[in-house]
């Protein structure tokens, strides 16, 4: 049975911090110090809401067990997040947008990965309601996916092959030079004419819903419980625009975290396969132990791992 209170209280909290962090923040560009500080802010939040699912339920294992289950499915989300932003990064570095026009940017390309998800949460829970079967469809996703993202990384990422881009390019009167925060300006003849950050919004776009479609199946492998699912992606989504600059001052540090992410997706793929033809039950701990020892391992090798350009640097 549906909880609407829950739903209604946690929308609502998520509606104020969203339009807290939009007005505070709108072009405000974060220095180091307080990109880790409002990171670590927003995440003591998603801490809040995950200590709101220990004490909801009046059965204590019950409400430990949904805790965990959304610390799990909030830090996978979390870790992929990761990887969206990175994209952001070489979106941003290929249209050369000013530094004073990102965090605009990002926030289009922030509430665009909210709306990307709420959708594909809604296809793919009546899609599940209806064809269980399509678990084991997206544990097979899942695990292409992840073998693709461990293989393919951030350098081959090219804003010039997505085919919106290109519709745009090729059908719209496009200029060259960005007119500050306007999507439309006018050329010396008076005529209509589409600036970079037009193009811009649109590969963000196009770029939520390629991770909303990694994302969603990921969270899914985790849990069926629809309002953890929810939950759980917002948080790690509303928190993004000071990691999106605490990663650009420390992007060293994530080098290998693509591989941890690959193998994440394959185990929860693997994970819902498994399940679905019932071959034995993998608990939500053994997930979550997993999730965590590999992001912190990713992290922790990125860091110990010197980075073989940086070397040969040095030397020179």
């Amino acid at each position: 049975m549906v909880n609407y209170t829950e739903w209604i209280v946690f929308n609502l909290f998520v509606i104020i911090v969203l339009a807290f962090d939009l007005y505070w923040s709108r072009g405000k560009i974060y220095d180091f110090k307080s990109s880790i500080i409002w990171t670590l802010i927003w995440t003591a939040l998603a801490g809040i809401v995950n200590i709101w699912f220990f004490v909801q339920d009046g059965s204590l294992l019950q409400g430990h067990e949904t805790g965990i289950t959304f610390l799990t499915a909030y830090i996978a989300e979390r870790a992929l997040s990761f990887d969206n932003l990175f994209v952001f990064i070489v979106i941003f570095q290929f249209f050369k947008i000013p530094s004073k026009l990102q965090p605009l940017a990002l926030t289009y390309g922030i509430v665009g990965a909210l709306v990307a998800r709420a959708v594909f949460i809604a296809i793919g829970s009546a899609i599940l309601s209806l064809f269980s079967w399509i678990m084991v469809v997206m544990g097979a996703f899942l695990i292409y996916t992840g073998f693709k993202i461990a293989l393919i990384g951030e350098e081959d990422v090219d804003p010039e092959r997505n085919i919106l881009f290109r519709i745009a390019k090729k059908f719209l009167r496009m200029t060259d030079q960005f007119q500050g925060s306007k999507f439309i300006s006018r050329d010396s003849s008076g005529k209509m004419i589409l600036t970079p950050l037009f193009l811009v919004i649109v590969v963000l776009a196009s770029t939520d819903v390629v991770f909303a479609i990694d994302s969603i199946p990921t969270v899914f492998g985790i849990t069926q419980d629809l309002f953890i699912i929810w939950s759980s992606n917002m948080m790690a989504v509303v928190g993004m625009r000071p990691l999106y600059f605490l990663i650009q001052e420390i992007q060293n540090q994530f080098r290998f975290l693509k591989y941890g992410l690959g193998f994440i997706l394959i185990f929860i793929g693997a994970k819902m396969g498994i399940e679905y033809f019932h071959l034995f039950h993998i608990s939500i701990y053994i997930s979550l132990g997993i999730i965590v020892g590999v992001v912190a391992g990713s992290i922790l090798i990125s860091s110990l791992i010197p980075e073989k350009n940086d070397s040969k640097s040095r030397k020179n």
